[in-house]
């Protein structure tokens, strides 16, 4: 496990004449077309068979793009079952069950394949709470899932049968474990990775949910930047089969990628709506052959990059 001090200061490992920093060319621009047109989308995720499904917010709906062309979409604005209200975040597990963050209603839609319900989560009547705002899902390979309680400020994780829920990290500023509207979670081995937005960080959390690790700015303490290895609202994160960590750095309008030692390896784009560029880029995901995808919020699309795979 990657301790705390090996995740602190990647700024420093690249003044100190490490590696240079990679490029990654842009190979595709997705925009939607006729009633699949994408209006400010928020997250995506892939599913075993390459299917790429957006949030596409704006709709509040589902789009399914297969090679690039939007093929369907699930769901209406509403709060019934398989409708939402502002779904920020999906995610999808082995089996291709589609995991919805229905930010407006509180709560995950777990839907099969065919965009019927399969059960919903959303902490009422437990012990934990009820999850208020869910801005992220990450469905573990254990059958835990995990959502990133917005404004409860911190993350949920509800055992496999949905029963049980426990909690992840506390609300709070600066100290390890304290988190301040997070964003995202996802997995890398045996470490949770949350997009601790508003602190300006990402935090790195054990299985049993302490802290373990925070990644940047001065040592991950909340102050936002634009330097390099610094945040401004990371919004979304997701790790690779090389443990590399992708993040989306909301208000620096770019993406930056760590090596599994916590060292920056590539930042990709900047402010502007030209390809390559991002206006506000939210969540992203890494294909089966190492592309990556970036739900580009501002400018309504999603942009996919060759892979940066050592």
């Amino acid at each position: 496990m990657i301790g705390a001090s090996r995740w602190l200061l990647p700024l420093l490992l690249i003044a100190c004449g490490d590696r240079p920093l990679r490029e990654a060319e842009l190979v595709a621009i997705w925009r939607g077309e006729g009633e699949f047109t994408l209006s400010a989308p928020m997250g995506l995720a892939i599913a075993p068979d390459g299917t790429v499904w957006v949030a596409d917010t704006g709709h509040h709906r589902l789009v399914a793009f297969r090679g690039g062309v939007p093929v369907r979409s699930i769901g209406t604005e509403g709060e019934g079952p398989g409708q939402f209200r502002r779904p920020m975040d999906v995610d999808i597990d082995a089996e291709g069950r589609i995991y919805v963050a229905d930010f407006g209603g509180d709560r995950v839609q777990v839907l099969r394949e065919d965009g019927s319900v399969e059960r919903v989560l959303s902490g009422e009547g437990s012990e934990a709470g009820r999850v208020d705002g869910a801005a992220g899902v990450f469905a573990a390979p254990s059958g835990a899932v995990y959502v990133a309680d917005f404004y409860g400020h911190r993350v949920l994780r509800f055992a496999p049968s949905g029963e049980d829920v426990r909690v992840v990290g506390r609300p709070g500023r600066v100290w390890p474990g304290r988190l301040h509207y997070p964003t995202d979670v996802d997995g890398a081995g045996e470490r949770l990775v949350v997009a601790d937005a508003y602190n300006h960080r990402i935090q790195f959390f054990s299985p049993e949910g302490m802290p373990v690790g925070r990644l940047g700015g001065v040592l991950g303490l909340g102050v936002p930047g634009s330097g390099a290895g610094w945040f401004r609202v990371p919004t979304g994160v997701c790790t690779d089969v090389h443990r590399y960590l992708y993040v989306a750095d909301f208000h620096n309008h770019r993406v930056q990628v760590f090596d599994a030692e916590g060292r920056l390896r590539a930042i990709l784009g900047g402010p502007g709506s030209g390809p390559g560029r991002f206006d506000r880029p939210t969540d992203l995901a890494v294909g089966p052959d190492g592309r990556i995808h970036v739900v580009d919020f501002g400018n309504d699309r999603v942009q996919v990059f060759e892979s940066l795979a050592p």
